[in-house]
């Protein structure tokens, strides 16, 4: 959103959208794509009570507000402990002048602490959140809290401690297995960007390049969807893909760098698109 735009009420942007010109938006306006196309109608969520969307009770506020600072908190905490500790185990190494047993104990505890913090994330998804499905809900509810803790866990210390030093290797695919996500053999992933690991379908021997994201959900008008994103056998999504939930890539599609396919789009097989959003590549 570049400065001096002016969104006004009840204005939907969607993802990876430019936004237009102020006079060209009115209220409750959605807009999609760059260059950004208005969208006459949208799919609206409803039935949901104010107190669980837009007027929670002092309750739900404290709630959220503990779960909140745990996971501000929690990352930061046990980088900055893990970090000091290990220095004070290298220090005595160190006095002695034995900078090899320095490196390999800094070596060593960086490894260690890497794996700890995957399983500790995932453990704390299994306690917390279970299996992610298909579903609608509120945002001032516990559900919503812990999965959004379980994210900014995953993101603030198991990729960057972790993960990311397994891109484009057969070990990314493993690991996202045993947080529930559905791969198949041979599988190429130069991408962390996956949350709700269970809703996430990836067929043989597809890739997906840098950046790339399986989008599985979307907060509007103050409720969290989750939905499924299916990519099928030897697909190939270009750099900064995002197939958003409820889509689907069939088997043999391609995908250009910085392709948006739209919530429930099936990209059929063996076809080649790109653009924001989605359009044949010819």
């Amino acid at each position: 959103v570049p400065d001096g735009t002016t969104i006004p009420e009840n204005v939907l942007i969607g993802v990876m959208s430019g936004v237009p010109r102020n006079a060209a938006m009115q209220e409750g306006d959605t807009w999609l794509g760059s260059p950004p196309l208005h969208l006459p109608a949208r799919e609206v969520v409803s039935g949901f009570p104010e107190h669980l969307t837009f007027a929670p009770s002092r309750w739900r506020k404290l709630g959220r507000g503990v779960v909140e600072a745990f996971r501000i908190a929690a990352p930061h905490a046990l980088v900055i402990a893990v970090g000091y500790a290990l220095v004070l185990d290298a220090m005595p190494l160190a006095d002695a002048g034995r900078w090899g047993a320095v490196a390999l104990d800094l070596a060593v505890g960086g490894v260690v602490f890497g794996f700890a913090t995957f399983f500790l994330v995932a453990l704390f998804k299994w306690i917390t959140v279970g299996r992610y499905r298909q579903r609608a809900v509120p945002m001032w509810t516990p559900f919503v809290w812990l999965s959004e803790a379980a994210t900014n866990m995953y993101e603030g210390i198991t990729v960057p401690w972790f993960l990311r030093y397994l891109r484009g290797t057969p070990w990314l695919s493993d690991a996202f297995k045993l947080l529930g996500a559905n791969i198949g053999r041979g599988a190429y992933l130069d991408t962390t960007d996956i949350t709700e690991f269970d809703c996430v379908s990836i067929g043989a021997h597809s890739e997906l390049n840098a950046a790339c994201c399986p989008q599985t959900h979307l907060f509007e008008d103050r409720v969290m969807k989750i939905d499924h994103v299916r990519i099928g056998a030897r697909a190939t999504l270009g750099p900064r893909c995002t197939v958003l939930y409820g889509a689907s890539v069939a088997d043999g599609a391609q995908l250009g760098p910085l392709t948006l396919v739209t919530k429930g789009e099936s990209i059929p097989a063996g076809t080649r698109w790109h653009g924001l959003p989605a359009t044949p590549w010819r």
